[in-house]
């Protein structure tokens, strides 16, 4: 029940709520729920993979989200989401609600600023300018890609950047190609495609 409450009060933005709860217990922080997804209080601030009425972002998520890593939640935490392991980043990245709220870089950044890694433990979209990409979310995984310093061939083609593609591709496999292949057709990068079927 005190898991159930804390995590109304983090889709809910009550911030007053939950930092109570976690004054008075900050094991809270790090407690899973009973649900088969096994999620952290953290998980739900990604409105992924959890309940799906409390898959939605408040507008102070950012608040939120540093109160429960201040009071000492895992950032790379793992749960059962969609039959993969999965961290609070890979739901993230991959979700509408904060792309919606404006809110889904801010916590991402947030998320890494505290420990998160960019290529992160799990079974599943463990890089998270390749998750940003796979979803759709090419301005998130722009600004990802400046934080990473380096991009693969598959990130570079998602990105759109030609030029990358070009010097990465003699290095890259057939599967790397192919992906990449899928990836630039998928967001229209036209002039990507053209190079990889050259």
């Amino acid at each position: 029940r005190r898991f159930e409450a804390a995590a109304e009060a983090v889709v809910l933005g009550d911030e007053h709520t939950l930092a109570g709860m976690l004054r008075d217990n900050a094991a809270l922080a790090r407690e899973r729920s009973v649900r088969r997804h096994h999620a952290t209080l953290l998980h739900y601030v990604a409105a992924n993979g959890v309940e799906g009425a409390r898959q939605r972002t408040p507008p102070n998520a950012v608040a939120i989200a540093t109160l429960l890593l201040d009071a000492g939640a895992e950032p790379d935490a793992l749960a059962d989401m969609y039959e993969q392991r999965c961290t609070t980043l890979s739901m993230l990245l991959s979700s509408s609600p904060p792309a919606e709220a404006g809110l889904q870089l801010p916590l991402a950044e947030l998320l890494l600023d505290r420990g998160a890694g960019l290529l992160g433990p799990g079974t599943a979209w463990r890089s998270a300018v390749l998750t940003a990409l796979v979803f759709g979310f090419v301005d998130t995984a722009r600004a990802l890609s400046q934080r990473a310093g380096k991009t693969s061939l598959v990130e570079a083609a998602g990105l759109g950047r030609a030029d990358d593609v070009a010097r990465l591709l003699s290095g890259a496999d057939a599967r790397a190609r192919h992906a990449a292949f899928a990836l630039a057709a998928q967001l229209g990068h036209a002039d990507v495609v053209v190079a990889l079927l050259d």
